[in-house]
């Protein structure tokens, strides 16, 4: 094939061919293929032989560990490659190759690839380069893998009490997240939420009450999110929830759900003895675009005050593109009824929210069970 002007642009700025003069690589690669992907399909899987290097002229692949759609371990974008390692000898793949979204690659036999190799000390310095990253990078993600099995990190990141992870994690991997979902452009959501009148109940029950608050908080969290969703203790009686993949309407159906939850849930001593249960504020907010970490938790921290000074109980949410509006017209669950509640006007604008009565209908009925 004739490489086009569009393919040659790719070509020279790749990591691959950078530097190459590209009538070097354009004389011996003109006969590679193209080959388009819709997002979904799988590029390479494990143990598959593989004879091609594939360039990536528009669209983005992701490397999985397993082809269901869970996090990916590496995002490749234009101009990156995939592949590569399969040109050292009969290498098979290890992980699975994805397509983001709809992709269109210059499929690159091993020979052709080989031949420019050898006639270019560039092209071979930059495939070291890139053989070398991969390989970093795959040495990065073993160790993380391998810490996460054993428990087992240079530094603490569980809490000890909880059990759930602490707040250096939560920064860490949900600054990780947010990064993957705004370059993904799918939608996500941060959820802040804490006990409700902490240091009362920890006044009247003390600290072998109050701890064991916290501790069935956090198992009810878990029992109650999904497993992509991120939980960790942030500060004191404020634990944090990344949600990926997550609307504003979701999330919030998702934090009424867990509200509602430990409003339910017993407070057992180890002694067998019951405490009351305690209830929890909860504030929502979703990713945009030009978020940073520091500006999502800002958000949901307004929304989680706003819920506080609200009496508690409840979820609110702050989202800066929407007006004050029903939840029924916000996508909010449709059982969150303004005559149920003595605050029947909803905050003025970013706040808006659900009710701590939201869950039931008039009747009494929950409308989800």
């Amino acid at each position: 094939m004739n490489l086009s002007p569009e393919i040659l642009e790719v070509l020279e700025t790749a990591p691959l061919f950078h530097g190459v003069p590209s009538k070097l690589f354009a004389y011996n690669i003109g006969e590679s293929n193209l080959r388009t992907l819709k997002a979904g399909e799988i590029l390479l899987s494990p143990g598959e032989a593989n004879d091609a290097v594939y360039i990536i002229l528009s669209g983005r692949l992701n490397i999985q560990l397993t082809s269901s759609d869970v996090e990916p371990v590496a995002m490749l974008g234009k101009g990156e490659c995939a592949g590569e390692m399969s040109i050292l000898g009969d290498v098979q793949g290890s992980i699975y190759v994805v397509a983001a979204t709809d992709c269109e690659l210059l499929a690159i036999g091993h020979d052709a690839l080989w031949e420019l190799i050898d006639i270019s000390h560039q092209a071979a310095h930059n495939m070291l380069n890139v053989l070398s990253a991969r390989i970093r990078s795959g040495n990065q993600v073993m160790a993380e893998n391998l810490e996460h099995l054993h428990g087992f990190s240079g530094a603490a990141v569980v809490d000890e009490l909880t059990g759930l992870y602490n707040r250096q994690w939560v920064e860490e991997k949900f600054s990780r997240h947010l990064n993957r979902s705004i370059s993904n452009n799918k939608p996500s959501c941060i959820m802040l939420l804490e006990i409700d009148g902490f240091k009362e109940f920890s006044d009247k029950y003390g600290q072998l009450g109050s701890e064991q608050a916290l501790r069935d908080t956090a198992h009810t969290m878990l029992s109650c999110l999904r497993p992509d969703d991120q939980a960790g203790r942030f500060i004191g009686e404020q634990f944090a929830v990344f949600m990926p993949s997550t609307t504003l309407a979701d999330g919030c159906i998702a934090a009424e759900r867990l509200r509602e939850a430990v409003s339910k849930s017993m407070i057992v001593l180890p002694s067998g003895d019951a405490l009351p249960s305690v209830t929890i504020s909860i504030g929502v907010a979703p990713a945009n675009q030009d978020d940073t970490l520091a500006d999502l938790f800002a958000s949901a921290g307004d929304a989680l005050r706003e819920a506080a000074i609200s009496g508690g109980n409840c979820v609110k949410w702050h989202d800066e593109g929407m007006t004050a509006q029903s939840p029924a017209s916000t996508g909010a669950p449709a059982s969150a009824d303004a005559s149920a509640s003595t605050n029947t006007v909803l905050p003025p604008k970013p706040f808006m929210s659900l009710w701590p009565d939201a869950h039931t209908n008039k009747n009494g009925s929950n409308p989800r069970a």
